[in-house]
C-alpha cells in the first residue's frame, strides 16, 4: 500500500481485501493502543486489519489533556518500574514523531499543607531524572518563591513557595494516532473506521476465528479470519469479551476524568504548570489559544457512549484553579 491508499474513498475494497483471506492478525479498536499494534504486526510482515467503530481516536485517544507524562505523578506510589517503562516510551514516540511531540519546561509549584516539600521535591525530580532517562539538557531546576512567580505571576503568592521546572512532552493526541494509523498502512495494514465488530465466529472446538463485522456507511456485513485477534477497545474492552464468554474474574472498572478548556486570555498563564491541590494533582496546559485544565478522576459505571460533564466536576476544577491562581478567575 501507499500513503494515497489510506483513503475513505477505497474503504469498501480495503474491507473486502480483509474478507478475501484470512490475516494473520485482526486488531479492534482504532486508539493510539489499537493503531500501534497495528503498526508494529504490519511492519514485521503480518497480514493486519484493523476496524474502528467509529472514527480513528474518537474514544479516549482524542480526549487527553494533550501531554505524554513521564510518569512523575507516580513517585508518591513509589512505583519506579512505571516511571522507567513511561519515561523510555516517551523517548520512543518523541523520536519518531518530532513534528507532533515536543518537549516544554513543566512548573511544579511547592504549594503550603501540600504533601511535597522542597526536600522532597529534589529528591522526587532527581530520581524521575534518571528513571526517566532525561537528556542532560533537559535536567530539571528549582527555583525559588521569587523566581517562581517571575516565571508565572498568576501563582497564589500566598501559599507558592517556590518551584520544580522539569520537562514533559505535549503532543495533539488524536492528530498523533492517526499518524500511526497512516504509518501502518503505508507497511500494508488494511485498516477502516466505522467498522462494528457484531459476533465472533468461532471452530468446533469453540475457539474465536474470525469476526461478523458490519460496515456503518453502507450496513453490509463482512466475515472477517484471522489467526489472531486483539481486542484493543479501550473503555468497551469488556463489551468485545462478552462477544466470546461472560465476563467474569478480573473486568474493567472505568474511571471517568474531565478537563475543562478556556481561552487562553480568560486564564492567561504563561507556564505549563502541574500542581498540588489537596493531595490531587492538577495540569495547566496553554496550547493553541487555549488553556487546558484537568484532569478529575472518579469511578464511572454510566453509559460509556454518551459522558457528560457533571456541575460537581466543574465546580471541582474551577475551586483547584481558584486557590492556584486566585487574581485569574
Amino acid at each position: 500500500m501507499t500513503p494515497s491508499d489510506f483513503s475513505a474513498r477505497i474503504r469498501q475494497s480495503l474491507l473486502e481485501n480483509m474478507a478475501a483471506r484470512p490475516l494473520d492478525i485482526l486488531i479492534i479498536g482504532g486508539g493510539i493502543t489499537g493503531s500501534g499494534i497495528a503498526l508494529d504486526a504490519a511492519s514485521r510482515g503480518m497480514r493486519t486489519g484493523l476496524i474502528e467503530k467509529k472514527d480513528f481516536a474518537s474514544g479516549t485517544s482524542s480526549k487527553s489533556g494533550k501531554l505524554i507524562h513521564g510518569g512523575l505523578k507516580y513517585l508518591q506510589q513509589l512505583d519506579f518500574a512505571v516511571i522507567r517503562e513511561t519515561g523510555r516510551e516517551r523517548d520512543i514516540v518523541y523520536r519518531n514523531a518530532r513534528h507532533l511531540v515536543r518537549p516544554i519546561r513543566m512548573l511544579f509549584p511547592l504549594i503550603k499543607k501540600e504533601s511535597f516539600t522542597l526536600p522532597t521535591l529534589k529528591l522526587g525530580l532527581t530520581v524521575y531524572d534518571q528513571l526517566a532517562g532525561v537528556r542532560d539538557d533537559e535536567r530539571h531546576e528549582v527555583l525559588s518563591r521569587r523566581k517562581t512567580l517571575q516565571k508565572e505571576p498568576l501563582l497564589n503568592p500566598e501559599t507558592t513557595k517556590g518551584s520544580g521546572r522539569y520537562v514533559e512532552y505535549r503532543t495533539d493526541d488524536s492528530r498523533l494516532t492517526l499518524e500511526v494509523v497512516k504509518t501502518a498502512a503505508e507497511h500494508g495494514a488494511l485498516a477502516a473506521n466505522y467498522v462494528t465488530m457484531e459476533e465472533l465466529i468461532k471452530n468446533e472446538a469453540g475457539k474465536a476465528i474470525g469476526v461478523k463485522a458490519v460496515d456503518g456507511e453502507t450496513g453490509r456485513s463482512y466475515c472477517i479470519y484471522a489467526d489472531f485477534i486483539v481486542n484493543a477497545a479501550g473503555p468497551w474492552v469488556d463489551k468485545v469479551r462478552v462477544k466470546d464468554a461472560p465476563v467474569t474474574g478480573k473486568h474493567m472498572v472505568l474511571a471517568k476524568g474531565i478537563h475543562l478548556v478556556f481561552r487562553h486570555d480568560l486564564l492567561p498563564v504563561k507556564e505549563s504548570i502541574y500542581f498540588q491541590h489537596k493531595g490531587r494533582m492538577i495540569a495547566v496546559i496553554p496550547r493553541d489559544g487555549c488553556t487546558y485544565v484537568g484532569s478529575t478522576e472518579s469511578l464511572y459505571e454510566e453509559d460509556i457512549e454518551h459522558i457528560l460533564v457533571e456541575r460537581e466536576e466543574a465546580e471541582y476544577l474551577l475551586a483547584c484553579l481558584h486557590a492556584a491562581f486566585p487574581p485569574s478567575l
